[in-house]
């Protein structure tokens, strides 16, 4: 009775010991998937690739035009039409246009800046020129931007052109005679000329020996 008795039980442990195995473990397979992306960024690179007759930086964004004068009461300045291409590898968008000029504080550089009128235009691809700005050359300077462009897109690869004269005592030969193409500009001119644009006066004795350099940036988003 006692040699059955110990058969017994050794064989309800070794049942006890195969239940632990096969349900105390709490084991699953895993596995999982992955996505990946490289993202690189553009580039915008607009460079003037024709100075129209200037000289172009080694970096083709700025063109430094022919000084010119001495001139008379009533003058104007030679066109020189700069053509700018889209170098990058995005496109880049036109967004504004801007006068600015720089000059020694005396009478007659006073005279020349607030007696001189600017001519700028441009053409794209859907035609022109088209008369950007036209008129007193404090106009250009005191309105930010002096030109709020059409949102004119150059694929990489694309160009267009724009120039810019200064000019008194006449009309540009080059702009219609009217302050801009563009409504929205026109009326931004008109505001702050003060009225209608008008054939400019000549310059007056007050402006002899002066001098002026304006500069013009064309401004791109890409």
């Amino acid at each position: 009775m006692a040699f059955s008795r110990k058969v017994i039980t050794a064989g309800a442990v070794g049942v006890a010991a195969l239940a632990l195995i096969g349900t105390g473990a709490g084991a699953s397979f895993t596995d999982a998937v992955h996505a990946r992306q490289t993202i690189t960024a553009g580039t915008v690179d607009v460079q003037i690739t024709n100075g129209g007759g200037g000289t172009v930086s080694g970096d083709r964004k700025t063109v430094i035009l022919p000084a010119f004068g001495p001139t008379g009461s009533t003058f104007e300045t030679d066109q020189h039409v700069i053509t700018i291409t889209n170098k990058g590898t995005v496109p880049a968008t036109a967004a504004a246009i801007q006068m600015t000029e720089s000059h020694a504080d005396t009478p007659s550089n006073n005279a020349l800046f607030s007696e001189t009128n600017v001519c700028i235009q441009s053409t794209d691809y859907s035609g022109g020129p088209w008369t950007e700005g036209n008129g007193p050359l404090t106009t250009a300077v005191a309105l930010n931007p002096t030109v709020e462009q059409n949102p004119v897109v150059l694929k990489p690869g694309d160009s267009m052109t724009f120039s810019v004269e200064f000019y008194a005592g006449q009309d540009s030969s080059y702009c219609k005679p009217i302050y801009s193409d563009g409504s929205h500009t026109a009326a931004a001119w008109a505001g702050q000329t003060g009225g209608p644009y008008s054939t400019p006066p000549s310059l007056n004795n007050d402006a002899q020996g002066g001098t002026i350099t304006p500069t013009m940036t064309f401004s791109f988003t890409g």
